[in-house]
């Protein structure tokens, strides 16, 4: 009996000290909003790979594989800082474009492995355009400091989609 309760406790301890060293989580986020436009209107606007003139703070984009799936664009931003990304899907019957940053700026946003996934819905004639986030926080270890903890990283990622949301509720107007 002693043999058994000893080799539990070393399991028990075995396994509490693997779940210390778990690391982050994956994090989920979502934005949305109902714009006074149509789906089409919208979609004109954000659909396109290789614009993001409808973005606060965007000087210039360079994408010169257009809307073809796994081709890159490079966003400067009015700072001059570049941001790589990838195109990961494009499904213009749908109106859904996604892509994911392929090298991390935790100067700019406090995460890693970004990716968005932007929608633009039917509902009911109007507009509901839906920005939905997946990353991890911008301190891969354990005990992150508070600017880069999962707290951190949601929160600037809300911010970075409302500020989207912004530019297209000024340019749409809101939905009643």
């Amino acid at each position: 009996m002693r043999n058994y309760l000893m080799a539990l406790a070393a399991s028990l301890m075995l396994v509490a000290g693997m779940a210390e060293a778990h690391g982050p989580s994956r994090q989920k986020t979502t934005q949305s909003v109902t714009l006074d436009a149509t789906p089409e209107e919208v979609w004109a606007a954000v659909g396109n790979f290789a614009d993001m003139s409808w973005f606060p703070g965007v000087a210039s984009v360079d994408a010169p594989k257009g809307n073809t799936k796994d081709g890159t664009r490079t966003v400067v931003l009015e700072d001059g800082t570049a941001l790589t990304q990838e195109l990961t899907k494009y499904d213009e019957a749908k109106r859904l474009i996604s892509w994911r940053w392929t090298a991390d700026n935790i100067e700019v946003l406090p995460v890693t492995n970004f990716s968005t996934a932007l929608a633009v819905k039917d509902e009911g004639g109007k507009a509901l355009v839906e920005l939905r986030g997946a990353y991890y926080r911008g301190f891969p270890n354990n005990d992150p400091p508070p600017e880069l903890n999962d707290e951190a990283a949601t929160a600037a990622v809300d911010a970075y989609y409302q500020t989207g949301i912004a530019a297209l509720v000024e340019r749409f107007g809101a939905a009643e």
